[in-house]
């Protein structure tokens, strides 16, 4: 027997009405938070039936209309993306910090068209190279800090499939990388927020002259790691030569940088360490086209014979600062492991493009939205961590917010949608001005 749905609980309402908007029809709307439910109550993988079935909803003979929602419904995914900023903002400041790294779903199937092989970063070693099918996104996150957490949370706001050469689309056009991608996601950004301050962490992937001159146009400052063997030069020197003007001066070698120096920088689980480095403003002769980029570079000692080179496109960064901001790039990698443990991506069983270009994004949009529910049950409810005897857990971690929030939630059951209509939440019309004075309601 199914319980009886209550109305929805008023923090989730507040985090679930501006994304009314992205629907044309209003079941539409209710339909995704039906699925949005489910997928938070559902156990294992995170496909529509799924959902459904943690819904009490196996007797739902209409249960095709849910997966025409991601197959067949408009959606405008980019206004999601600029909702989930809006939501993040009020935490951060002025002040923002994107993380952005590819991410490999291993995905199995004959009528996926995007699937292609690449390297598993997860499985790989320095010696050995493994391979896996599957599809690669670009995933763009904000690092929010919390206090009742240790590290930084890398919260998913934008999520773009990289097409492979082979794939239908790409046949007659030029096909787009993940360094084309992440630029279309800066522009539409800076275009969203001119005045905002926005500081961008990548790995070595993303040491690209194209990035590197982008950042410098939109007032962007990119912190990234570069090869052993740049080509970093030093400034032209001024004065009267014979000939053509030089681009670059002189080659910048091993043996010239400044003295190293001890610093306290912070490190992983909000610990500090003490490093060796050195950095100076140089130019760099990148890409094949040799473009000149002038940028700082960090020369980074963790111990003996192992230096590494970082480097940053905003020259006013202070050293500590460039270090302290790369370490806490790997808090991505962290939201990676989470989702697949606990969110069931690489789950999903959808073969049609449009469902399967949905499903991953709205995955990792319901990471951040369980962290956003799961901050603010905190501030009225204390939530405590689950400790065990082997682990003596003192901060909160995704998996304590999904408790509470799943907690939050027990009771909202449905077995039909007309249940929702009741509610507060169907009540209001998706083109409605947003009720009351709420942190994601408020423009910014």
């Amino acid at each position: 027997m199914v319980p009886k749905m209550n109305h929805l609980p008023r923090i989730i309402i507040v985090f679930l009405l501006p994304f009314s908007i992205l629907f044309r029809l209003k079941k539409s709307f209710l339909k995704m938070v039906l699925l949005f439910i489910g997928a938070v109550l559902c156990h294992g993988g995170r496909t529509v039936c799924g959902c459904l079935r943690a819904l009490g909803m196996q007797g739902e003979k209409a249960f095709a209309n849910y997966h025409h929602l991601l197959s067949r419904s408009k959606i405008s995914m980019l206004q999601g993306s600029k909702e989930l900023i809006k939501m993040i903002l009020p935490l951060t400041g002025v002040s923002v910090v994107f993380v952005i790294d590819e991410h490999l779903e291993r995905r199995r199937g004959n009528k996926i068209k995007a699937k292609a092989t690449y390297r598993d970063p997860v499985a790989s070693s320095k010696s050995r190279i493994i391979r896996a099918t599957g599809l690669k996104w670009m995933v763009l996150a904000i690092l929010v800090s919390f206090s009742w957490s240790k590290r930084s949370f890398a919260l998913p706001i934008c999520c773009v499939l990289r097409k492979p050469e082979n794939h239908p689309k790409n046949l007659k056009r030029k096909t787009r990388s993940g360094t084309d991608l992440i630029c279309q996601m800066l522009i539409v950004i800076r275009r969203w927020f001119p005045h905002l301050k926005i500081t961008l962490l990548g790995d070595g992937d993303f040491a690209r002259a194209k990035l590197c001159s982008l950042c410098q146009k939109l007032s962007i400052g990119l912190v990234s790691r570069m090869r052993a063997d740049a080509r970093l030069h030093d400034f032209v020197l001024p004065g009267k030569r014979k000939g053509r003007t030089p681009k670059v001066g002189k080659r910048l070698k091993k043996a010239e940088k400044s003295v190293w120096e001890k610093l306290q920088v912070q490190w992983y689980k909000g610990e500090f360490k003490e490093v060796l480095a050195t950095a100076r403003s140089c130019l760099w002769l990148a890409g094949r086209e040799s473009a000149v980029i002038t940028l700082k570079a960090v020369w980074v000692q963790l111990r003996p014979e192992d230096e590494v080179i970082l480097m940053t496109t905003d020259i006013e960064m202070d050293v500590a600062t460039v270090i302290s901001l790369y370490v806490k790039r790997w808090n991505i990698e962290v939201t990676f492991r989470e989702g697949r443990d606990y969110l069931g991506i690489e789950t999903q069983r959808e073969w049609s493009d449009l469902a399967i270009e949905r499903s991953t994004p709205l995955l990792f949009m319901l990471y951040t939205l369980i962290v956003l529910i799961g901050n603010e049950l905190n501030k009225t409810k204390a939530i405590v961590a689950e400790s065990t005897a082997w682990y003596n857990k003192k901060h909160l971690t995704f998996s304590d917010l999904l408790q509470a929030v799943k907690k939050e939630m027990g009771e909202v059951k449905a077995p039909i949608l007309n249940s929702l209509l009741n509610t507060e939440l169907g009540k209001i019309d998706p083109g409605e001005e947003l009720p009351g004075k709420c942190p994601t309601a408020m423009g910014f």
